[in-house]
């Protein structure tokens, strides 16, 4: 290999080297941090497009009178999630489970709470008395989603890539129940042209708490100090409480039980 090469590709490597080292070593207090960047897709009433929706409405709630501008951006999620984790462009991403396999750092409280739906076929009338209904019965969701623990499941399991295979599994009887987040059953069953009267949709008792997930930075924890202080302000202020009804939002049992104490 010529030499111009060897010595390229070596100040190249102390390059991304010194990068990492920085990022280390780097030293983030609250008077150095004018902004925070969060993206999430664009969910009506949580993340609309202008800037307004509970979580965007909350994000500006902590922060701002931290004197923390909140940066709000709306891209898909998949793509989303990997310019948090991958590529950093992003400090944040809104709307993720504690229990996920990325590389995000959580603060002490959850944003919001979801429900998952449970979908049945509307001609074979399936009885819905909560997950007593599930047992001995055929139950699809995406995999990985872990919406019942596996020493809790008394029905058959069967996990798909994407909610418009489970769609075609419903419809072909392969499964009795469909599970998955509302968003994405609507958004498929109107990307495939699908009838949603064809559908019976029921809610899962139980609520999944979801937060904001931070970059696994050393920024992004003094951004968590900063969101774990101020949200017992919030509570303590009775600040809290009127954003969740004016987006008719649900404040999290962990978060009114946390700020309780």
């Amino acid at each position: 290999m010529p030499k111009y090469l060897i010595l390229l590709l070596l100040s190249f490597s102390s390059l991304f080297a010194a990068a990492e080292t920085a990022e280390k070593n780097s030293v983030f207090n609250r008077e150095n941090i004018k902004s925070i960047s969060v993206v999430a897709p664009e969910w009506e009433g949580f993340t609309n497009a202008d800037g307004t929706g509970l979580y965007w409405e909350l994000l500006k709630a902590i922060y701002e009178p931290a004197q923390v501008k909140v940066k709000t951006a709306n891209v898909p999620w998949n793509r989303a999630m990997k310019m948090v984790t991958k590529y950093r462009v992003y400090n944040a991403i809104a709307g993720e489970y504690k229990e996920t396999e990325e590389d995000l750092l959580f603060p002490d409280y959850a944003i919001d709470v979801e429900y998952m739906s449970v979908l049945t076929l509307a001609k074979r009338n399936l009885p819905w008395n909560g997950k007593a209904s599930l047992s001995n019965k055929n139950v699809g969701w995406i995999k990985d989603y872990d919406v019942i623990e596996a020493d809790q499941r008394d029905f058959e399991l069967l996990e798909y890539r994407t909610t418009a295979l489970g769609l075609e599994l419903l419809e072909a009887g392969k499964i009795d129940y469909l599970i998955d987040e509302w968003d994405e059953i609507a958004a498929t069953v109107a990307a495939n042209n699908l009838d949603m009267t064809h559908y019976v949709m029921n809610e899962m008792p139980e609520g999944t708490d979801i937060y904001i997930g931070f970059a696994n930075t050393p920024l992004s924890q003094v951004l968590i100090d900063i969101y774990n202080e101020r949200m017992p302000v919030l509570g303590r202020e009775n600040k809290l409480l009127p954003i969740y009804k004016k987006w008719d939002g649900e404040l999290p049992a962990s978060v009114k039980e946390a700020l309780s104490k």
